[in-house]
């Protein structure tokens, strides 16, 4: 799952993503606001110039961390900020303003993180608290 989410997000490829989404049936949790359709929803994101298909990619190819039956992507969102170290990788994927709120914010990562299950479902791509 993670390198099929990988090569859809790299190709912008909407249809496969959509696909990859609902492939089991559950849908993935993409935001804590109001919605129910994922690809419509990055669509929005990147018509503003978010570049949340890059940055889906970019996690899913950082450390990750397990949590009961949860892959987690990148490892700090459940290890937490606590070095410079820690904080290294995810230089590139968010600009330097966001990184110094992250660490002004007790070291808690609120940027993307992406969940699979042990099976292959992916659960979630949200970013936010």
């Amino acid at each position: 799952m993670r390198e099929s989410i990988i090569t859809a997000a790299r190709a912008c490829d909407y249809a496969r993503l959509a696909k990859l989404v609902d492939e089991h049936g559950q849908g993935v949790r993409f935001t804590f606001g109001e919605g129910n359709d994922a690809v419509a929803y990055w669509k929005d994101e990147e018509a503003r110039g978010v570049p949340v298909l890059a940055r889906i990619a970019q996690v899913l190819e950082l450390p990750y961390a397990t949590e009961g039956d949860l892959y987690y992507w990148p490892s700090v969102h459940i290890t937490g900020l606590k070095s410079p170290k820690d904080w290294k990788p995810l230089v590139g994927i968010y600009p330097e303003s966001q990184l110094k709120a992250m660490q002004k914010d007790n070291g808690s990562y609120l940027g993307l993180r992406v969940g699979i299950n042990k099976s292959g479902d992916w659960q979630l791509a949200v970013a936010g608290d």
